[in-house]
């Protein structure tokens, strides 16, 4: 790249940054009515900004122009440009990303953010994945990577209720929406909501029931209300990328039996075990549905733990675990 070229590959990337800070805060403050229609305008922006910058540096300034013209690709285009196979999930999230910025432009409902919660959120994802793959670039060295979970709203869409607010052409619209939701995940991969239950002394609300100590099926009052999908936002992969990011970024060298090595799912798995992480909902939870396999998603206070004792020491950490949970294994056969 020429300078003035570099200049405006570091002018996109700087504001396409600023973009998708914009976005996570406006989707979780919560003094805002209309939290994903205005996130998912700055996310697109940031997402075009983002890949303009990469056109530019792999192909040329020329590139992120329609021939002919002195107007910039679209995001649609830079999308098509960049990851050409039209069925990657990437893609079939984003196109219904753009979908929603072009329609949410002449219609506005309440409902949209049960809609589209979690696309955004796996727009979020995403970024983030990419911003690092394509440009080496760690968003959370600019917001704590805790702060990226979006504040999903999780709830019924009830067809009765919208066809009695809003117009036939609004009602038919989101009908389409989602349909086209259901339609980008060809895998079978679905979007999980969450059903709260809530004890009311309030008569009129919800549905009577009692506490029964003698019942089969037990019923626990809750003292605070957690959603697991923002909370637990690591799964395996995930957590053990971003601390092996971690660690390098700040000079640290993990060893097992004395040899420096990376840190890997293995040595995550360690750290669960010893700790009993899947016993213990401060740092772990079971994210799957009825009748599916575990899937297990750890918190922000998992991986801190993690980091925290490889820093403490990153020479014997794993080896003395490992160790440890060998003896409680043999102390376990003996009784």
């Amino acid at each position: 790249m020429n300078k003035v070229e570099e200049a405006t590959y570091k002018r996109l990337l700087d504001k396409s940054q600023e973009a998708f800070l914009l976005a996570i805060e406006l989707y979780n403050r919560p003094t805002i009515r209309y939290h994903a229609e205005g996130c998912c305008f700055f996310l697109c922006n940031a997402w075009e900004l983002m890949l303009k910058a990469y056109i530019i540096r792999e192909i040329g300034y020329a590139s992120v122009y329609y021939p002919d013209s002195d107007r910039t690709l679209s995001l649609s285009d830079c999308l098509k440009k960049i990851f050409t196979n039209e069925n990657d999930p990437l893609r079939l999230n984003m196109d219904v990303v753009c979908e929603f910025r072009n329609t949410s432009t002449h219609f506005v409902t309440d409902e949209y953010e049960l809609f589209y919660g979690p696309i955004l959120q796996e727009c979020v994802q995403m970024y983030e994945e990419k911003l690092r793959e394509l440009h080496g670039i760690e968003i959370s060295d600019r917001i704590p990577e805790n702060y990226l979970a979006l504040s999903v709203r999780r709830g019924d869409v009830d067809l009765d209720v919208i066809k009695a607010r809003y117009p036939r052409e609004v009602v038919e619209k989101m009908l389409e929406l989602g349909s086209s939701i259901v339609a980008s995940r060809p895998d079978g991969s679905r979007i999980s909501y969450a059903t709260e239950l809530r004890l009311t002394k309030k008569k009129g609300e919800g549905i009577p029931v009692r506490i029964a100590n003698d019942a089969d099926a037990a019923v626990s009052i809750l003292h605070s209300l957690t959603d697991p999908f923002n909370k637990y936002i690591y799964r395996t992969k995930r957590g053990t990328d971003f601390i092996r990011r971690k660690l390098r970024k700040e000079g640290i060298v993990l060893k097992v039996k004395g040899e420096p090595k990376d840190f890997n799912a293995f040595h995550f798995s360690v750290f669960v075990d010893f700790y009993n992480m899947k016993g213990n909902d401060v740092y772990a939870y079971n994210l799957s549905l009825g009748g599916e396999q575990p899937s297990w998603g750890y918190s922000q206070q998992a991986i801190d733990l993690i980091l925290q004792e490889i820093r403490r020491d990153p020479d014997h950490v794993i080896d003395s675990m490992r160790n440890e949970l060998v003896n409680r294994k043999a102390r376990k056969g003996d009784k």
